[in-house]
This record gives C-alpha cells, structure tokens and sequence, in this order.
C-alpha cells in the first residue's frame, strides 16, 4: 500500500509538473525554441550590455573581452559582474522579440533597433527603431505586446520553412 502512494504521488506530482510547463506562455527572448533572432554576425543588441538596461537603466556599450554565448547569439558586457548576473537568468535578460523593433513586430514587420530606444516593461526588455517607436509602444504596451507576439511566432515559423 505504501508502495502504491508513493507512486500515486509521484504520478500527481509529473502530471502537475507537465500542466504547469504548458499553462507558460512561450517565450519572445532569444531563449525561444524558435527564436528569431536580430543579430550582428551572431552579436545581439549591437555590442550592448543586456543587463545594464536593467541594472543602470540605460544603455552602456559592452566589452568584446567579455562575452557569453547563449542560444545562437553572442552577447558582450561591461563587467565580468554583468556577465555573471546575465548568467544566472540568460532569458530575463535577454531582448524581446529576438532584438527585433517590439513596435515593428506588431505591425508584422522585422526591423534592426537602435539600442539606445528601448523601454523595461514588466521585467522584460523591448527594443525600438527609434523614439517615435518607444512612444507608440509605451501609449499601448500589452496590445502591442500581443499583437508582436503572434507576429514573431509566424515570422519565425515562416523563416524556419525557408531552410
């Protein structure tokens, strides 16, 4: 009997597991299983520091001395701190939509950002083309979210198709 509900356990606790990984909604960061990624010669943000837009709120070039690759892109940093900070949660510092203009996106288009147009929102890093952008985001965030991600899973699943 024993024996039973421990299975029995272990069991509910798989099936919890299981529900738990699907109720996630999939990601846009470069982590993504389908990531579509803007990149320099597999460099991401342009050479920019991805924590540092957290961390000091504002864009501070990286050092090509000090770099991670994770996901198909290379990613600099200011500090070996930075890096190790990176580290420890590649994906909550990593730009949504793969790099790409979050604004662009939503409009179904793939456009390179400026890295230094870019907004935190909800503990998550959006990239813009420039600031006319970052304001037509900032007015409507979660619609613009939305409709960018629908847009980046197409656009990804389509350029998959392509190889």
């Amino acid at each position: 009997m024993q024996r039973f509900m421990l299975r029995l356990v272990f069991t509910l606790a798989l099936i919890g597991l299981a529900a738990a990984a699907l109720a996630q909604p999939p990601t846009t960061s470069g982590g993504s299983g389908m990531a579509l990624l803007n990149l320099d010669n597999t460099v991401a943000l342009h050479g920019y520091d991805p924590v540092a837009y957290f961390n000091r709120q504002r864009p501070v070039k990286g050092n090509r001395g000090i770099l991670e690759r994770v996901g198909g892109a290379t990613y600099y940093f200011a500090s070996r701190a930075s890096r190790y900070t990176f580290l420890k949660n590649a994906p909550g510092y990593q730009p949504q939509f793969g790099g790409y203009c979050a604004t662009s996106m939503a409009q179904g288009r793939l456009e390179d950002i400026n890295p230094e147009s870019f907004a935190v929102f909800d503990g998550k890093l959006y990239l813009f083309r420039d600031e006319a952008a970052r304001a037509m985001f900032l007015s409507d965030p979660r619609g613009i979210m939305a409709q960018a991600t629908r847009n980046y899973f197409d656009l990804a699943h389509k350029q998959r198709s392509n190889y």
